[in-house]
């Protein structure tokens, strides 16, 4: 395993609000970090790849460093926002022009010079000409000519992603073609505080996301891509560390954490994989089923991982099988997503973990011949003829087709698709899992109508709609 960390690293460093996440957001084009004028509400580190003039470069949000609360948190993303800067190949430090020259951008100043690596003065919020007669106070610095930019509008970011491919000249190795790599996203999900962080820094190998005991540490989405080799193949793995996902109605309208949750909904409708991180030293909750139904409404593969075996009290041989007892119980309609028993903090069976990802993701890309599914449809409806959700007649089903690979897509041709009942298309999804060994692997069924079919006054077949009217 190696972290894809081939591209030049360029930091954002500044003090709070004096927007490095808008930044962030408009040189990634991708609107990851949550923007806010909430002092501090970039806690994590923040990546993303930025592409200009031909060449990629890593770009890295970080904390303001003036926080002045004295909690642990907000100290250690004082400190990773340092780390950071130590580590690039090039800083952005951002300064704010409405707010004009203050004393923490003189000491940061300083901070950079020491580090004696390259660097950029980016002066931010320049909305307009009059701001222009402020911009000589911040040559007091001695950082040299600034990049004057307004975020907000993107006004001055092509001259500053000039600059920066100017600075890195030198920096730029050449890279495997991307292509070639298939890509997993791998969105971890679960309620605060049950160990996602820490299970991305275990894999990952490094301290990328911030860890603490505090629920709703993580904020916005992580997303950390390693290149990881499985015998003759390279993928890139993507990581995708969300935030802990509350009760809608213990979230304030409006609060950083709705715009969290929100993002983390929408990492479990992109990514291809869901890993579903539970406590083993709590119960299962409500919230927990609410992101079950997340996952199983959007057909997501799904890996169950217990987090802080490690810590189970007493446990037994039998330790393991009780849990799964009762998580199925718990969730009656995931008895065909696999569960893993890890300890992010020790490291135990996160290659097992792993092992699982790999597992489900050849699934998901197996290819089923029309064939197959022919003699298994006729298996199925042999084995429970089609449920009907209303009226007298039991729907006929004529074909059943794979339309589509990752996500696992089948189409079921019928003459009332409509009145198909939930329950016998459960069943469906439940047999093609079990003949083709697809546990884990999220499953979706798209109904159609036979137009070819004519009305039939007769029993629809041998096994399918035959009834007894009995008077």
């Amino acid at each position: 395993m190696k972290i894809n960390n081939q591209q030049p690293q360029v930091v954002l460093i500044g003090r709070t609000n004096v927007g490095k996440s808008t930044i962030f957001n408009i040189l990634t084009e991708k609107k990851k970090a949550i923007v806010s004028k909430i002092p501090g509400t970039t806690r994590d580190r923040k990546y993303g790849s930025c592409f200009w003039l031909g060449q990629e470069f890593n770009l890295i949000d970080t904390a303001g460093l003036d926080v002045s609360t004295e909690k642990t948190i907000d100290q250690k993303s004082i400190e990773f926002a340092r780390q950071a800067a130590k580590k690039a190949d090039l800083i952005l430090f951002v300064v704010d022009i409405k707010d004009g020259l203050l004393p923490q951008d003189k000491e940061y100043s300083k901070m950079i010079k020491k580090l004696k690596l390259p660097y950029i003065l980016v002066i931010n919020k320049v909305d307009s000409n009059k701001q222009l007669n402020q911009v000589p106070e911040f040559l007091k610095l001695g950082l040299g000519e600034p990049e004057i930019i307004s975020a907000a509008t993107g006004a001055g970011t092509g001259d500053l992603l000039d600059e920066v491919i100017q600075k890195l000249k030198n920096k730029f190795k050449p890279q495997k073609i991307a292509a070639k790599l298939e890509k997993i996203d791998i969105a971890i999900i679960g309620k605060p505080n049950v160990g996602k962080s820490s299970l991305l820094n275990q894999v990952t190998g490094s301290e990328y996301a911030l860890v603490s005991e505090i629920p709703h540490t993580t904020r916005d989405s992580q997303e950390i891509a390693i290149e990881w080799q499985n015998e003759e193949q390279n993928f890139i793995l993507n990581f995708i560390d969300t935030a802990g996902i509350r009760k809608k109605g213990k979230i304030k309208p409006g609060s950083i954490e709705k715009a969290s949750v929100e993002q983390s909904l929408f990492n479990i409708r992109k990514a291809n994989l869901v890993l579903l991180v539970l406590d083993a030293n709590e119960p299962i909750t409500a919230q927990d089923k609410n992101i079950t139904r997340e996952i199983l409404e959007k057909n997501k593969s799904l890996i169950f991982v217990v987090n802080k075996w490690d810590l189970v009290k007493e446990k037994t041989t039998k330790s393991d099988k009780i849990f799964i007892d009762y998580l199925h119980k718990s969730f009656p309609y995931l008895t065909w997503a696999p569960i893993v028993f890890i300890s992010a903090k020790t490291g135990f069976k996160i290659s097992r973990l792993i092992d699982l990802i790999f597992e489900i993701y050849n699934k998901q890309n197996l290819k089923i011949y029309d064939k197959q599914l022919e003699r298994f449809l006729k298996f199925i409806v042999k084995k429970q003829s089609p449920r009907k959700a209303k009226g007298v007649k039991r729907p006929f089903l004529k074909k059943i087709t794979q339309i589509k690979a990752n996500p696992q897509t089948f189409e079921i041709i019928a003459d009332q698709p409509e009145n198909i009942h939930f329950s016998y298309l459960r069943f469906i999804k439940n047999q093609l899992r079990e003949k083709y060994k697809l546990m884990g692997v999220g499953v979706k069924l798209i109904t159609s109508k036979d137009k070819s079919l004519k009305q039939r006054s007769k029993p629809a077949g041998k096994h399918q709609g035959k009834r007894i009217n009995k008077k």
